[in-house]
């Protein structure tokens, strides 16, 4: 399976079957492999297998509701920004990250999908009170996960077109 492309955002989640604390971590260490400017270290990981935090979660946004659907998920945390040497690039390194584990979900047979929570104040602080998370640091992103409702959800959707193709120059 080439996860790249079979990934999908999936909502729907079988509650009766738990990811393995050890495969939530390894999913971290997936994120934590993503490229990041100057190697700066500028992020954290929350794992969350309460249900009860998880569902506090799930009306922090209209997207984050998806996590009242799932019993495990992983905040991405922007890790202060202020001690950083390029905190300019820390949110496409979040961005990548966050990437890695979706990434990582799919190839583990793993259901994912992602709830964007930065930039919009009302959500970081939100998650960020829910989560402990005290300033400077930030919650960046949501990932729900869990083992798919449904069979063969991961799938090449065929996004590609070839006009969004260029060379050289756009």
């Amino acid at each position: 399976m080439n996860s790249v492309f079979m990934r999908r955002s999936v909502r729907e989640f079988d509650l009766t079957k738990k990811i393995s604390y050890e495969a939530l971590v390894e999913l971290c260490k997936a994120a934590e492999a993503a490229p990041s400017a100057r190697n700066q270290k500028g992020r954290a990981y929350i794992v969350l297998d309460d249900k009860k935090i998880i569902d506090e979660l799930s009306s922090v946004s209209p997207g984050a509701k998806v996590l009242s659907n799932c019993n495990t998920a992983i905040a991405v945390i922007g890790s202060n920004p202020e001690a950083l040497s390029t905190p300019h690039m820390q949110l496409q390194d979040l961005s990548c990250a966050v990437e890695n584990i979706l990434i990582e979900a799919t190839e583990r047979g793993i259901g994912s999908c992602y709830i964007g929570i930065y930039p919009l104040e009302d959500r970081i602080n939100s998650c960020n009170e829910i989560l402990k998370v005290m300033h400077p640091s930030f919650t960046f992103a949501l990932v729900a996960l869990g083992y798919p409702k449904e069979e063969n959800v991961f799938y090449d959707k065929g996004k590609w077109s070839d006009d969004l193709l260029h060379h050289n120059r756009f």
